[in-house]
């Protein structure tokens, strides 16, 4: 049996029950907000994103989209900001995310949250709008599928002046990248750009990755709300100083400028809460950031902060891995967080 299907065998018994969304109640009770997480929306692969872990295709983002229309009552960010607002229902409320600037949000999943009611919160990094430069992500994957790991270890071992192997994204992602202040994580992004061979702009141009300004713009006017993920999409933990500025403010000044909408909400790059520094945190809080989300796949409950709001990243194959991705797993998650 594989693993994931290990994962979720007590959702999926769960959900061949008669009432399985009361039968989930007795893992705890008082989850009240779902917030899920996507980022791209595509049925075409591409080395700048396979193998991230990023990309869903269009029938299993339909899939999703419409269990959580069926299950939940999906609300925006108004409603999570003022619970007053919140029509009553029989239905546990769901805010549904998206991460990154990926054009296939407004070209794939708009579309279809229109069409099933569901209203969205993007959150964008403004420097990748209008594909005026390749995300850092999206480069180290280029580099991996079309040549390998090794190019990405000695571009590594040269900006920590010792020798360094990352055989894989994780190692990548969850090792090495955090360690990096801005400054080092330039160098290691102008290496890979020369160990690409080419200038990275053009891939993210040819391959149409990012929004447009005016895609945004008409996101914006529709029932999707802009929020700030940082300029760059760096890790929370190495911001100090001036680097709230750059990274936090200049994005929402620049995202209120594409949209002519005030930026209300944050969304930290890569989801721990180790990225949510007392620090960050402050400086959202100072800077009229009404709440902040995470992805560590917890349980909101009613007395759950605002500035440390959960979501759970979406990658079922069907509505029983859904069920237990939203309602089961999340609860467990918390019971052993509260025994530890």
């Amino acid at each position: 049996m594989k693993a994931a299907s290990i994962k979720h065998l007590l959702g999926r018994t769960l959900w061949r029950l008669p009432f399985p969304f009361s039968a989930a109640k007795f893992l705890g009770s008082r989850y009240s907000l779902r917030c899920v997480l996507f980022h791209d929306v595509s049925d075409r692969r591409s080395s700048l994103t396979d193998g991230l872990g990023v990309t869903l295709n269009r029938k299993a983002f339909e899939d999703a989209i419409r269990f959580l229309a069926q299950h939940y009552a999906p609300v925006g960010l108004e409603e999570v900001l003022h619970p007053s607002l919140l029509r009553k229902s029989s239905r546990q409320p769901v805010l549904v995310t998206f991460d990154d600037a990926y054009a296939s949000v407004a070209l794939e999943a708009a579309p279809i949250c229109r069409k099933h009611g569901v209203p969205g919160l993007f959150f964008v990094n403004a420097r990748f709008l209008d594909n005026r430069e390749l995300a850092l992500d999206n480069l180290v994957c280029h580099v991996a599928n079309t040549f390998g790991f090794d190019p990405i270890s000695t571009v590594a071992s040269d900006v920590l002046k010792t020798k360094i192997t990352l055989r894989s994204f994780t190692q990548i992602f969850g090792e090495f990248l955090p360690t990096l202040a801005l400054k080092a994580r330039q160098a290691f992004y102008d290496g890979m750009a020369n160990a690409a061979g080419g200038e990275p702009q053009q891939l993210a141009q040819q391959a149409g990755l990012y929004l447009t300004s005016a895609q945004l713009r008409e996101l914006a006017s529709f029932n999707f709300e802009v929020g700030n993920h940082t300029y760059s999409h760096v890790y929370g933990r190495t911001l100090v100083g001036a680097d709230f500025r750059e990274e936090v403010d200049r994005n929402r000044s620049a995202l209120e400028s594409v949209t002519g909408n005030s930026i209300r909400a944050f969304s930290v790059p890569y989801g721990s809460s180790a990225d949510l520094p007392p620090e960050l945190a402050r400086h959202l809080h100072q800077t009229g950031h009404e709440a902040a989300f995470l992805v560590e796949s917890l349980t909101n409950t009613p007395s759950t902060d605002l500035g440390h709001l959960y979501r759970v990243r979406i990658a079922a194959a069907d509505d029983a891995d859904l069920f237990s991705e939203l309602e089961i797993m999340p609860r467990l998650r918390s019971i052993r967080d509260a025994l530890l």
